[in-house]
């Protein structure tokens, strides 16, 4: 009888574990989503294997990161923060593989333009950061809206889900910038920015998420005096990812080593696609999710996708390129 319980466990599990749907049952929304991910998954894969076999790996280790990352918020058998609908390839039961995907545009756009700003190393984390957060925004803001994932109403993490707005836990958006400032953190921790290695590139994949955490201590210190979330994660935005920046630019934009580089449009292509499938997404997708998608959300929405395009615009052709 064991024998067959633990059968059937085991029957159960493969079952959960990276499968496929038809795509024909699923929203069209989805398979949108699906499309867009996978289309700038794979320009930033030719981006990479076009700038050598450090960009390859660089590649490679924010994929191991996203997986990491996702399926530890997931499926670590003490909290579940959310749960991802069906696409059509599942890791999971809530763990969709655009969802990991996601992870390495999003990552690898936002440092290696902010590597073209020729920074400090010290404020490259930073600008990594706030870039990641404008090309994340669009996609964390509206997904309760239209049903992509749903997070849990339980009081978990410490109320890490509990302040919301338009349904997405002011945590989530700071994960963004959080999650960009602590892999540039690591990769320059690691010395894979510099010199890239099997031991470096260990150590930017073990380095990473440790990073990322290390911004949550400002949050929960804040939050022991009471300080909400609504106060706390914009003064924590401004403090520790646009401060370095006030501080860092007006020295490299004033020096000397402001010398032109080759412009880069397919880096640009890359949140330029994303940004315009975020704008329009609200035109043909199906509004699945128990949030309403209105005029103050899409606000936010059209600001941080435009802004991430600018930016991106305005460092991609024609910035210096630096090794940090």
């Amino acid at each position: 009888h064991e024998h067959k319980h633990a059968r059937l466990m085991a029957f159960e599990l493969g079952r959960t574990l990276l499968y496929h749907n038809d795509p024909a049952s699923l929203p069209l929304g989805m398979l949108g989503l699906d499309a867009v991910i996978s289309a700038t998954f794979l320009l930033t894969f030719i981006h990479a294997a076009k700038n050598g076999i450090s960009r390859v790996a660089l590649f490679l280790a924010l994929f191991v990161v996203a997986l990491i990352v996702e399926e530890s918020s997931i499926n670590n058998g003490y909290v579940t923060t959310h749960c991802h609908d069906e696409a059509t390839v599942m890791i999971t039961k809530c763990s969709s593989l655009n969802s990991v995907m996601f992870y390495v545009p999003w990552l690898y756009t936002s440092m290696m333009s902010a590597k073209r700003l020729g920074l400090p190393w010290w404020a490259y984390p930073s600008a990594a950061g706030l870039l990641q957060m404008l090309y994340g925004l669009p996609y964390e803001i509206q997904g309760p809206a239209f049903g992509w994932w749903k997070y849990t109403d339980q009081d978990i993490a410490n109320g890490a889900l509990t302040e919301r707005v338009f349904g997405m836990p002011l945590m989530a958006a700071y994960f963004h910038p959080a999650m960009g400032w602590g892999v540039a953190a690591a990769e320059v921790l690691s010395g894979f920015s510099s010199t890239p290695s099997v031991l470096s590139w260990f150590g930017l994949v073990l380095l990473s998420a440790p990073s990322a955490l290390l911004l949550d201590g400002p949050v929960r210190v804040l939050n022991a005096f009471s300080v909400s979330k609504h106060a706390s994660v914009p003064l924590l935005l401004l403090t520790i990812f646009a401060f370095p920046l006030i501080l860092a630019l007006p020295g490299r934009l004033n020096g000397g080593a402001r010398k032109k580089a080759s412009s880069d449009v397919l880096l640009f292509l890359v949140p330029l696609v994303w940004a315009c499938y975020f704008l329009s997404v609200k035109f043909w997708d199906e509004f699945r999710g128990p949030i309403k998608h209105d005029e103050d959300l899409m606000a936010i929405v059209c600001f941080c996708a435009l802004a991430s395009v600018v930016l991106h615009a305005s460092i991609d052709f024609g910035s210096k390129v630096k090794r940090l």
